[in-house]
């Protein structure tokens, strides 16, 4: 997994007074090779008039932060990436930022060009619906216990981190990045998503709202119905909701189940439609078979055990681990209770 951002340059077309947009794309990674680097440049040469891909290394920067961070879940480090923004991007004062698990549907022009960097905001991006869904803390929410009332509050109302527009001329003013990278410091070992956690608890309330098209959950016609007749207006309008149920500008493949290892996954079509017009298409259709296989592997007891005490080396000093077992023993045994009178 990696990380990608979009900064836009524009300049007038001297035969008209329309605006001619120039898309740089900006890839953050660690591992990728030279060799699929020239495949991913090769794959936007029909646009090669209007976009142009540059790679910057990160040189796994932030490797003990991520260390140090216990729910991991799906995640890799280069999400991190989003902090630093302000250093690797000097010459912008404006950005978009997107995680790599998604398919663009639409355009993302207008709201980058109506994103207003005089405006009192840091970052910008959709914002959750109900922010009284994010209550109760459980299951994997259960973590935010240990954040104060203030994170919590900035969570609720913050914004997803699977797109964004971020206002690096502000970030400068107010010194931003360095606040965010000492918050992440400081606080890794409690983070639940990430780098999301660290850009909302910064930011906010600071925080600007884009149309909920941006970011389409893929689940989001199984969890809400095709129509998403249960999906209620509250933040964002019912008409709002339809135009982004009809034309979503970003599909996002949310949670750990990603079309090019789990391929009835949601939507996965719609991925598999644009892989087949990349030049990674037969690459991906060969090792399709392995990626399957490990990912199965990768669920068995065996392979969780080792991977528990690989993370948690003296788990067994740990009275944590044993009020674990207990509570999951307790858990079982009230299942099988009321299993008896169902």
């Amino acid at each position: 997994m990696l990380w990608g951002g979009v900064a836009r340059e524009s300049s007038n077309i001297e035969s008209n007074d329309k605006e001619k947009l120039f898309y740089k794309l900006y890839v953050l990674h660690n591992d990728i090779s030279a060799d699929y680097q020239d495949l991913l440049r090769d794959s936007i040469k029909p646009f090669g008039d209007f976009s142009s891909l540059y790679f910057i290394n990160a040189n796994n920067f932030f490797a003990k932060q991520w260390n140090t961070i216990s729910h991991k879940a799906h995640y890799a480090k280069e999400v991190l990436y989003k902090l630093l923004l302000t250093s690797n991007f000097p010459q912008y004062d404006k950005i978009i930022i997107s995680d790599v698990d998604v398919v663009f549907l639409g355009d993302v022009s207008k709201s980058f060009l109506e994103f207003d960097i005089n405006n009192d905001i840091y970052i910008s991006g959709v914002k959750m619906n109900n922010p009284d869904d994010f209550f109760p803390l459980h299951s994997w929410k259960e973590g935010y216990k240990k954040f104060s009332k203030k994170e919590l509050e900035s969570i609720q109302y913050g914004i997803g981190g699977g797109y964004l527009i971020a206002n690096l001329k502000k970030w400068r003013e107010d010194n931003i990045e360095s606040k965010m990278i000492d918050f992440l410091q400081n606080n890794a070992n409690k983070l639940i998503q990430a780098e999301q956690d660290v850009l909302n608890i910064v930011c906010y309330p600071k925080i600007g709202k884009l149309s909920h098209a941006h970011i389409v959950g893929n689940a989001m016609w199984e969890i809400y119905g095709k129509s998403w007749e249960r999906y209620k207006p509250n933040i964002y309008s019912q008409d709002e909701l339809e135009s982004a149920r009809l034309n979503p500008i970003q599909i996002h493949y949310i949670g750990s189940g990603k079309p090019w290892h789990t391929p009835n996954t949601p939507k996965s079509d719609i991925w598999y439609k644009y892989l087949g017009q990349s030049p990674f298409a037969k690459i991906h259709l060969q090792n399709l078979e392995n990626t399957i296989i490990n990912k199965y592997l990768k669920t068995t007891l065996p392979y969780r055990i080792k991977s528990y005490i690989k993370r948690n080396p003296m788990f067994l000093l740990k009275l944590g681990f044993y009020m674990k077992v207990i509570n999951k023993i307790k858990e079982n045994y009230e299942k099988n209770r009321w299993k008896k009178y169902a």
